[in-house]
């Protein structure tokens, strides 16, 4: 089972965003909406007859309001005739209307790899400074075992102020070049 989304994102340029627009322009199913917002749920004729509105004007602008997703239905009665009776509810789903969304979802798409190659060049440098790091440390714990300078907790001390996560700090530079780029881009991409 999937889950159910919280919103429908649509780009100007989508046929789903002209159906939605044509849906909400309707009078009749924005009285549908409007009749379904302040109940739990209704079936077809029980809003035709609470609308004075003809059932079959009903079921097209149900269909219609059904199909771009504004409301939806989750169960069904039987009526006393023993007819299967759907009903139907709002939706509570945000509209997000966006211009260009392809763009931006293409774009995205194409930013995700250079994340993951910056992971992947910042574990390696990690792995390669924490070694180095370790190698020295050891060396100068020896010189300073032999000399008997200082003392072990304060060696200790000292080698923990000099570790230095270049790993994390190139992770977080690559970060903010990459977000920048994409902003600039965007930016650019919706100016012309």
């Amino acid at each position: 089972m999937s889950k159910e989304e919280k919103y429908i994102l649509v780009s100007l340029e989508d046929e789903k965003s002209k159906k939605i627009a044509e849906s909400i322009s309707n009078k009749t199913a924005r009285k549908i909406l409007d009749y379904l917002s302040s109940k739990e749920d209704a079936g077809a004729e029980e809003i035709s007859k609470a609308l004075k509105v003809p059932l079959p004007t009903v079921d097209y602008n149900l269909k219609n309001l059904k199909s771009v997703g504004l409301i939806e239905t989750k169960q069904f009665i039987w009526s006393q005739k023993g007819k299967r009776v759907i009903l139907y509810k709002v939706a509570k789903k945000l509209i997000i209307i966006a211009p260009k969304f392809s763009d931006i979802k293409k774009e995205l798409k194409n930013i995700i790899p250079l994340i993951g190659l910056a992971g992947i060049v910042s574990i390696l440098i990690e792995y390669f400074t924490r070694s180095e790091v370790q190698g020295v440390a050891l060396k100068s714990s020896k010189e300073l075992a032999d000399t008997a300078m200082m003392t072990a907790p304060a060696m200790g001390a000292d080698y923990a102020a000099q570790q230095v996560n270049y790993g994390l700090w190139f992770f977080l530079g690559s970060l903010f070049i990459i977000t920048v780029y994409f902003i600039i881009k965007t930016i650019r991409n919706n100016k012309l």
